[in-house]
């Protein structure tokens, strides 16, 4: 019992410590990579709260943060914050063997709140301004696409923080947990199922309510005219959620066919428009379909 201790106490101290000297490598830095140290940040963490007590972690949490906010910048102590909230909590989450539900909500939960508190919290202590980056985003659009202003006023584009603000959640709870399972798999930490994109497939259900709020939306908006926040926000988590389950299922197809570099332009295939508009039929098709099934039957009997 008496070693048991010990070691808890030598392997958080380490862990304090390293979190620490990441916190003057990214003050001398220019805070170049504070977002990517704040995501590594979490894996020990995760290890140390699943191999040890909830208040363990906490307490290895709690120091850790005493230490980077003597030796860190505002921004990153703001982020090393919630990194360590998300990696005790993931820990604690993987030790009671909770369901993947669980695990991206809860993390998306805590990267959302890390969100808030960087652009609406301490905003002014920070300098970031969230609403001036849309505007100079906006900008950029209007010289590639002039006519923006017209189908979608700056007031409307504006009105869509709190959604940017969630996809970007979702994105970094995304590479946090996949970045987890990559690290901690390897520990013998066993994660549910795979995170992997390709895996991800929707329910007739769910994508038969995605479809209708599109196609609802889409007809408000764009036949009847009503310049609606929230029918644009149905509109825009719709059509986003159904652009990523297509990819998700071009991603499984790049596996099936052992190419998987082809996942890499699948992705880059999002952020190109026209292009992006046929994953949403992709994504609606890979759903109400058995495409999947089939395409791996065929590839079996090939075999």
């Amino acid at each position: 019992m008496g070693n048991v201790k010990i070691r808890k106490m030598v392997q958080g101290a380490m862990i304090a410590a390293i979190f620490g000297a990441l916190s003057i490598f990214n003050t001398y830095t220019g805070s170049m990579f504070d977002i990517f140290i704040c995501y590594g940040m979490v894996i020990p963490l995760v290890w140390y709260s699943y191999i040890y007590r909830l208040q363990d972690g906490l307490l290895v949490s709690l120091i850790a943060m005493i230490v980077i906010m003597i030796t860190g910048l505002p921004f990153f102590a703001i982020s090393s914050f919630s990194s360590c909230l998300i990696g005790v909590f993931l820990g604690e989450a993987l030790k009671r063997q909770a369901s993947r539900g669980v695990l991206f909500l809860g993390t998306l939960s805590l990267t959302f709140f890390n969100n808030i508190l960087l652009y609406e919290v301490f905003v002014g202590l920070l300098n970031m301004d969230l609403i001036g980056e849309m505007k100079e985003m906006y900008m950029m659009m209007d010289n590639v696409f002039p006519s923006i202003t017209q189908t979608f006023p700056l007031t409307s584009f504006l009105s869509l923080a709190p959604l940017l603000l969630l996809i970007m959640s979702f994105l970094e709870m995304y590479v946090i947990i996949l970045l987890c399972q990559m690290v901690l798999s390897r520990f013998h930490i066993p994660f549910p199922n795979s995170f992997h994109i390709a895996y991800m497939h929707l329910s007739r259900p769910i994508g038969c309510i995605l479809t209708i709020m599109l196609v609802v939306s889409y007809v408000l908006e764009h036949v009847y005219a009503m310049n609606n926040i929230y029918i644009t926000y149905i509109y825009l988590i719709s059509l986003l959620t159904l652009a990523v389950e297509g990819l998700a299922f071009l991603s499984w197809l790049a596996i099936l066919e052992n190419k998987p570099r082809l996942i890499i332009l699948a992705f880059l295939g999002m952020l190109i428009p026209f292009i992006n508009q046929m994953y949403v039929v992709i994504g609606i098709v890979d759903i109400f379909s058995d495409l999947r099934t089939k395409l791996l039957y065929n590839k079996h009997n090939e075999q």
